[in-house]
């Protein structure tokens, strides 16, 4: 079955398809003045990008496989002003301090609705998400990765972080939380370990959930110790239950900030170099 099909109504005949379609697949049909085409060989090169649809501008290619839209309402408009979007992400923060409340589960799933259109190489979209949202298994990861800082600072392995281990286990024992910082919940990417590209994609997949998070009223910052500790230490690994030959690639914790940003910090100009 075909991948995508053309309204042979609809269309104008632009080549505005055949142009955009990163791989070159969609051929025209100018002899005969007929609609553009994907040759039946092709269904299995087309990595459902989507390019086609989104630049038609009359509305008349459609998909065949299986897919589902994000729900906009018919007022969205699709422009940003620059300073609208620059004010926005300039106000990015990394938070570290949270209210103690959780997200609402329907709130995290409208974000995530929204982070699934993060770019992923060749359109495999192959990130998957484990949410961490009740408080006894937030404080179960937060103890493991405990127990895997302990290990490495009392054995000879070498670990450019080493030095400041003892400081995070004793603030931890006197009742802190330094690896989460008070965050109720916690958002971990994790994809099929033989996949070259998974970890860039789960990457890019959580930038756009800490950036989008504020429009939900929400903070995130990086979980580095949990990521780390989890790529190795095997009770971590084990208490994730990530399915079989998936592996975590990265974490992020969030929740609803405790204090309002009211500035933005100063920041280096960009380093450019034109050739």
């Amino acid at each position: 079955m075909a991948m995508i099909s053309f309204n042979p109504e609809s269309c104008i005949n632009c080549g505005i398809c055949i142009d955009i379609c990163p791989l070159n697949l969609i051929s025209d049909n100018n002899y005969n003045n007929s609609t553009p085409f994907m040759p039946d060989e092709m269904d299995n090169v087309c990595m459902k990008c989507g390019n086609c649809e989104a630049f038609c501008p009359e509305n008349a290619i459609s998909p065949q496989f299986s897919t589902q839209y994000s729900q906009l309402s018919e007022t969205t408009s699709p422009e940003t002003e620059f300073e609208q979007l620059g004010l926005y992400m300039r106000r990015r923060r990394s938070i570290r301090n949270y209210r103690n409340e959780p997200v609402d589960q329907k709130k995290i799933e409208d974000l995530l609705d929204i982070v699934r259109y993060a770019p992923s190489g060749m359109n495999k979209q192959p990130v998957n998400w484990l949410i961490i949202h009740s408080p006894e298994k937030m404080q179960k990861i937060i103890s493991l990765t405990i127990d895997w800082l302990r290990e490495i600072a009392e054995s000879t392995v070498d670990h450019p972080l080493k030095p400041v281990f003892p400081s995070i286990i004793s603030a931890y024992e006197s009742g802190d939380d330094p690896v989460c910082r008070g965050a109720p919940h916690l958002a971990i990417a994790y994809g099929e370990v033989d996949d070259p590209m998974i970890y860039t994609d789960c990457v890019v997949a959580l930038s756009w959930f800490e950036l989008a998070a504020p429009s939900f009223g929400m903070g995130s910052c990086w979980a580095g110790f949990v990521k780390v500790a989890a790529s190795s230490y095997q009770p971590l690994i084990d208490e994730l239950n990530l399915p079989p030959g998936h592996v975590l690639q990265h974490a992020m914790m969030f929740g609803c900030p405790e204090y309002e940003i009211h500035n933005i910090p100063g920041r280096n100009p960009p380093n450019i170099n034109w050739s």
